[in-house]
């Protein structure tokens, strides 16, 4: 195998603008994949975060304090139904403490309001956007209950963003790696018909399949690592450079810059997506000269 290493490392050396060209366009697809990678990674944090998010605010009668056992009855009969992330409690004076946060920059309205004038709620977090409804249909029906409250367009707008998230990004995968075959199958493919009479002497001789496919194999493969290595550390500088900017905007829902193991983690995808796409490609060429 080192031997094959070797060889492929010379004609490489050998042909560097070739090498140059292939390795620049195997770093530009890779980047593409790996700014995909990264783009999915972090809209999976957002999406999750949404997900948890979409809650049903069902507010007692105002001059009714509930009782624990009256709470725990109706907290029963939501998360009995298996679609309940999170059941809160929220107490007159809870929504007292949570008023005057809101209002802490006018004392005007704080010292207005009392416990006394507002009233009582439970707040539901669904697993699933989609239940809300159903949800709330429930605890319409729950005794002391006066009011429901839940964003039933932002229901439906957030699930058909998720939808369309993981639609684009699974053509996208797709498109990203056939271009990336492609690529590789066309630059080692000239490697190969370059090598027409080198190759056809190895026949002569006797040489196998497999041993004539090594060093284009490999060659493809150093393609692959070599774009992977580039296109993740251009990956890691350009994420890097807009940590600021994102920062503002996705403050306490994903951290940035993200964490050594994620990007190491990513850094393994592209080199082991680099060596199978880079491998297989430079098999393929190899293997449509012979077959010729």
């Amino acid at each position: 195998m080192i031997k094959h290493l070797n060889l492929a490392w010379q004609r490489i050396r050998r042909s560097p603008y070739q090498a140059i060209s292939a390795i620049s366009i195997m770093t530009m697809s890779l980047f593409l994949a790996g700014f995909f990678v990264i783009l999915a990674m972090g809209s999976n944090l957002v999406l999750k975060y949404f997900e948890t998010r979409p809650q049903i605010n069902g507010f007692f009668q105002i001059d009714l304090t509930p009782s624990s056992d009256q709470v725990n009855l109706i907290t029963s009969h939501l998360t009995n139904t298996g679609l309940v992330e999170s059941v809160r409690y929220i107490s007159k004076e809870d929504a007292l403490k949570i008023y005057k946060d809101l209002n802490q920059n006018d004392p005007l309205l704080t010292e207005a309001v009392t416990a006394n004038l507002l009233p009582a709620s439970v707040e539901i977090s669904a697993k699933n956007p989609r239940d809300l409804k159903q949800l709330a249909d429930i605890l319409k029906k729950e005794p002391g209950i006066e009011d429901v409250r839940f964003a039933e367009d932002v229901v439906g707008t957030l699930n058909r963003w998720i939808s369309s998230i993981r639609t684009t990004g699974a053509v996208l995968v797709g498109i990203h790696i056939f271009i990336t075959f492609t690529v590789i199958l066309l630059v080692v493919g000239i490697k190969v018909s370059g090598r027409r009479d080198e190759i056809s002497l190895l026949q002569l001789v006797g040489a196998t399949p497999a041993y004539i496919s090594a060093p284009f194999i490999f060659e493809g493969i150093i393609y692959g690592v070599l774009g992977a290595v580039l296109a993740w550390g251009i990956s890691y500088l350009v994420i890097l450079y807009s940590t600021g900017f994102w920062a503002g905007f996705l403050s306490g829902i994903v951290t940035l810059p993200p964490s050594p193991t994620s990007m190491i983690s990513l850094l393994g995808g592209l080199v082991g997506l680099g060596t199978l796409v880079g491998g297989f490609g430079g098999a393929m060429a190899v293997y449509r000269f012979l077959k010729g």
